[in-house]
């Protein structure tokens, strides 16, 4: 008599319990997404400036391309507390009535909660003939002294929480109007850009 409670068999868990231990445990994780979604909140946490624009040897080929080089300082800034971000790529690119100038890809960097970054990016115009009528425009704003510029940058990039990181995001900034002054190019107030997720 012992002995026969050692032989007896478990009952087997009812469908309603294995449904209930499934459902109790999505109700845990999606929780747990929800906190950590709530705590990174990736939608608003980057800024990115351009706080100096400057080009250098700028002039015209006989071809109507544009010869010359841009020096854009940018500022990213991770304003979330607890989250890290992780850069994965960096694409700059710069516009000018709707035509492009010249751009550069830059290699990826980590930023800490709180952390600001400067980058500095010197790319050369681009080689190709400018579309008719932007040559002309240009020429004339670069005649007053201004030559007004866009500015766009993309991201890929990752928050990490911790040990954990949230899927990967494309962060799109766009800043515009970045006036270049060639009379005097060490002075130019800062532009914060609309920023993107």
């Amino acid at each position: 008599m012992a002995g026969q409670g050692s032989t007896a068999r478990r009952p087997r868990p009812t469908t309603t319990k294995c449904v209930a231990a499934a459902l109790l445990a999505m109700v845990i994780v999606v929780a747990i997404i929800v906190i950590l979604w709530l705590t990174v909140r990736p939608a608003r946490p980057l800024a990115i400036s351009v706080d100096h624009a400057a080009v250098t040897g700028f002039n015209f080929t006989s071809r109507g391309a544009l010869n010359g080089t841009f020096d854009i300082t940018l500022r990213a800034f991770n304003r979330n507390k607890r989250a890290a971000v992780s850069y994965q790529s960096l694409e700059v690119g710069v516009w000018y009535d709707g035509a492009y100038l010249a751009g550069t890809v830059l290699p990826g960097f980590d930023q800490p909660p709180k952390g600001q970054m400067r980058i500095d990016v010197d790319t050369p115009a681009a080689r190709a003939a400018l579309p008719p009528g932007v040559e002309a425009t240009m020429k004339k704003d670069s005649s007053d002294g201004n030559l007004p510029v866009e500015v766009h940058v993309r991201a890929k990039v990752r928050f990490r929480y911790g040990m954990v990181k949230t899927r990967r995001y494309t962060v799109r900034a766009s800043c515009t109007p970045v006036v270049i002054v060639f009379a005097s190019p060490s002075s130019f107030d800062r532009l914060n850009c609309y920023v993107r997720i």
